[in-house]
């Protein structure tokens, strides 16, 4: 009858705990090798990019409770197999190592184990490669000069483990990429970014998911810059000599997509400026019922997507023509049942005068007449009546009818004899 052999194989295995700066000894660990033990006999393996899966024959050693697999470390200076993996049962045929570097070659043993804790004689060292890193998306580009928005284009990945996307983005400003978006289903290719800032720089890069969460190499880089804002209306001009009305002109927009320009107005050159009128051309009346009426205006520009350029900081004063000066040196008498008036021209722009006659029919009620278009500086009013009072006041007319401030009112009447 054949005899067995049995022998006890001790590794030591020092480890090295620090304390500070002085070494402390790790505590020993024995192996126990069992050559009556069967060894596991490996059918093969198949390896993807992180993980690699084998298969062995069954093994009916009814001491045999499981398997131990050992691995080594790619890239590490210990080339020692380091135990990885505990699989507690000897039925078991297979097992997959999982969170492996893709493109790397590892080496792995395999033994059966005893619940004393002995082991067989591993098998032949496997040297296994994990399958590349799928390859980075290959075209990437966007489109730019869009309002506050930038379009990204690719080709889809060619690989049927791809099932999406991620897309980084980078401002000028910053070194960090952010992921902005996750893109689904492989066979997509556009995604558009919006909520951009206006007339910036963006960096964008793109990488493939794998359907187990694996993600290749960005892609490419590619720069993009969003649409500017319509440059600032320079040259804003307001009149402040028309009647009852202002006129804006302003240079024109320098923009090629021109929508419109935008007036806003305001009574107070550092109040609210609300938006008063919308139009293409590069002139605008403004219609004012007041005379000598101040308003500050401010003019944007608006392009066809709607971009908008900046609010002049400084606003531009227009005014209405002023009120004629009151005539001065205003005397007033009786002189044989009739009124006599003098005054005196206080502005050249003085074209006629109007006096205004008002009469006291009682201590409540009054009744008023305008006596146009005088010509001289002198009035004679035949038409009054004894007993009764009269006033009369005198305002300057310019070209445009607009009148003065009124005289004060000057009160004449003549007793019946």
């Amino acid at each position: 009858m054949h005899s067995s052999i049995r022998y006890a194989l001790s590794i030591s295995l020092a480890l090295s705990l620090f304390s500070g700066c002085a070494p402390q000894p790790a505590p020993q660990k024995t192996v126990t090798i069992d050559s009556t033990l069967p060894t596991p006999t490996i059918n093969g393996f198949i390896a993807d990019i992180t993980s690699i899966a084998f298969e062995w024959k069954p093994v009916s050693d009814p001491r045999v409770i499981g398997y131990y697999v050992y691995r080594n470390r790619p890239g590490s200076e210990d080339k020692k197999l380091e135990r990885v993996a505990t699989i507690d049962s000897r039925f078991a045929t297979h097992y997959v190592d999982h969170d492996l570097k893709p493109g790397s070659e590892y080496q792995y043993r395999f033994a059966t184990i005893t619940k004393e804790g002995s082991e067989s004689v591993a098998s032949e060292t496997m040297l296994v490669a994990t399958q590349p890193m799928i390859a980075p998306v290959s075209f990437f580009q966007a489109v730019g000069n869009m309002p506050r928005s930038a379009k990204l284009l690719w080709r889809p990945h060619p690989n049927g483990k791809i099932n999406g996307y991620i897309i980084e983005r980078q401002n000028a400003t910053d070194q960090k990429w952010s992921e902005i978006a996750t893109i689904s289903n492989r066979l997509n290719a556009e995604f558009i970014d919006r909520d951009l800032k206006d007339g910036q720089v963006y960096f964008y890069r793109i990488r493939a998911t794998t359907f187990d969460e694996l993600s290749t190499e960005p892609s490419e880089i590619t720069k993009v810059v969003t649409k500017p804002l319509p440059p600032e209306i320079k040259n804003i001009v307001a009149t402040n000599n028309l009647p009852r009305a202002i006129t804006l002109t302003w240079e024109p927009s320098g923009i090629s997509d021109l929508s419109h320009y935008n007036i806003y107005r305001s009574a107070n050159p550092n109040g609210l400026f609300e938006y008063h009128a919308k139009l293409k051309t590069t002139n605008f009346t403004d219609t004012i019922t007041e005379d000598g009426t101040f308003y500050f205006y401010k003019i944007t520009a608006v392009d066809k997507d709607g971009l908008e350029s900046s609010i002049p900081p400084v606003a531009t004063q227009g005014s209405t023509l002023s009120k004629p000066q009151t005539p001065i040196a205003y005397e007033g008498r009786i002189v044989n049942k009739a009124v006599e008036l003098q005054w005196k021209n206080n502005d050249p722009r003085t074209a006629s005068y109007t006096v205004i006659k008002t009469t006291k029919k009682s201590w409540i009620s009054r009744e008023s007449v305008d006596i146009n278009n005088i010509s001289d500086t002198s009035f004679r009013d035949t038409e009054i009546k004894p007993d009764t009072t009269y006033l009369y006041e005198i305002m300057s007319v310019d070209k445009n009818g607009i009148r003065s401030l009124p005289t004060q009112a000057i009160e004449l009447s003549y007793e019946a004899k």
